[in-house]
């Protein structure tokens, strides 16, 4: 008989994106137990068992209630309690979150000016061996990186998905749409445009994905990505098919969307992975009149166990490059994010990062790790003004020479260290403490800032074993 119960009582795994236990689950993956066929869409559902023997299995366990305190110019607290309910083959999760404290992350409606509340994480799941229907919010990120992916990151706001998924040995196809928040807008916006007619222009999300997977430790897949949508716009059944391609939708029936083509794959080899991403937002297949440049991301990264023959050790290494007006487009409301914040690469475009994290699995109950990030941002933002006028294009207007890394750029360096504790009573508790150090901030000509940050977390899971 199923019985409502708090989260901890349970063992599931089916962990948030941006849990530390997914640093462990791609380790357990490194080391050579295949646990998932389809290895680029998280959070993971594995239907494999964790092998218990597994060390790092240890270290693994669904939340009942995680909090962190987070310190730097300001202090910020968040509590995520969660709620699991699951018969047969259905499932039901709730993650609610509470906010203390003010910055740039959501939810931002505070009570009283105490306290922020929203849903983090709230789904209701049917799930069999070759088919899976999901509704409600969830962060998603589609793309084979641990860190973050270019074509949905998981790190905007939470967002709401109608997700179906059908698989095989070897095939899996997902459909995945979203229903995007509305704005109040211009219809187009360029540079030197005199527009002053606005509308209330509704907003979609769009994305088919195939994955292939001949074998364990290889995995490619192939994504269309779309930001859709208008005044008094209704979906039809066109957009609910979940096998065709909305490029069609556009090309025939002169319907203009933002279009993402995304490729991705990832290989398994003894201790080491490696994965890349590509993301085409526009192609030019021949020299263009007004000059518009390709609109690309790449992403390439690996992971390493062991690495130099340090025991115990893993690394995660990886570089992204985005070109200045990736993710941009004229008709406003098609812009790629999601209540100002990024659906796509968490920095946006215009920039090129490199991200290296060491983790050291000291003993049983301790791991130490260190972090390093080096960031350059270009001027150029998602809001970026479309830099010639579109329908129709007038003949010598020019995109400006400079693709990649725009205007005066901002140069960032973050480095950091930190421990995480496992408690005998079902619990971790992290402590990290990283410095900032930016040169050019917000782009002005050695302008500088310095910031050290602390984040303490605590969290209650069912960690078996320990």
């Amino acid at each position: 008989m199923p019985v409502l119960i708090l989260s901890f009582f349970i063992f599931k795994i089916f962990l948030p994106i941006d849990s530390w236990q997914n640093e462990y689950l791609d380790e357990i993956q490194v080391r050579g137990h295949h646990l998932s066929r389809f290895p680029s869409v998280r959070p993971y559902d594995f239907k494999k068992d964790i092998k218990v023997a597994d060390p790092l299995s240890r270290r693994i366990g669904l939340f009942n209630l995680s909090g962190n305190l987070e310190i730097d110019t300001i202090k910020v607290v968040r509590l995520k309690p969660c709620l699991f309910y699951k018969f047969s083959d259905f499932t039901f999760f709730m993650e609610p979150v509470l906010k203390f404290g003010k910055d740039s992350l959501p939810p931002n409606n505070f009570f009283m000016g105490l306290v922020a509340s929203d849903y983090e994480r709230a789904y209701v799941k049917f799930q069999n061996k070759n088919l899976l229907f999901f509704l409600g919010r969830e962060r998603l990120s589609i793309g084979p990186s641990p860190v973050y992916n270019i074509l949905v990151s998981g790190y905007s706001s939470p967002m709401d998905w109608l997700n179906l998924s059908l698989e095989s040995n070897h095939l899996k196809f997902s459909f995945y749409l979203s229903r995007l928040e509305d704005l109040f807008t211009k219809p187009l916006e360029f540079v030197g445009d005199t527009i002053t007619q606005y509308i209330k222009a509704r907003r979609f999300l769009s994305i088919r994905r195939l994955d292939y997977s001949p074998a364990d430790w290889l995995n490619f897949s192939f994504s269309e990505g779309t930001t859709f949508g208008g005044e008094n716009f209704a979906l039809n059944i066109y957009h609910f098919n979940p096998i065709i391609l909305l490029h069609t939708y556009q090309y025939n029936w002169n319907q203009d969307v933002n279009l993402f083509f995304h490729l991705d794959g990832r290989l398994f080899f003894k201790n080491l992975s490696l994965y890349g991403a590509l993301l085409v937002d526009d192609y030019q297949l021949e020299k263009d009149p007004n000059n518009e440049p390709n609109h690309l991301a790449v992403k390439l990264g690996g992971e390493i166990a062991d690495f130099l023959n340090i025991r115990k050790s893993f690394v995660i290494l990886e570089y992204t490059a985005i070109t200045r007006w990736t993710y941009c487009h004229f008709i406003p409301y098609q812009r790629y994010k999601f209540r100002n914040t990024p659906i796509g690469a968490i920095y946006g475009n215009d920039y090129d990062n490199i991200f290296i994290k060491y983790i050291y699995h000291y003993n049983r109950k301790s791991d130490w790790y260190t972090t390093f990030s080096y960031l350059r941002k270009g001027e150029s933002t998602i809001d970026a003004i479309w830099p010639i006028p579109e329908q129709p294009r007038v003949p010598g207007t020019k995109f400006p020479e400079d693709n990649f890394l725009s205007g005066c750029i901002q140069y960032s360096y973050l480095a950091g260290a930190g421990c995480r504790i496992f408690l005998q009573h079902h619990a971790c508790v992290e402590f990290f403490l990283g410095y900032l150090y930016i040169r050019n901030f917000e782009h002005i000509d050695n302008n500088s800032k310095k910031s050290v940050s602390v984040k303490f977390q605590i969290d209650l899971l069912n960690i078996p074993g320990i």
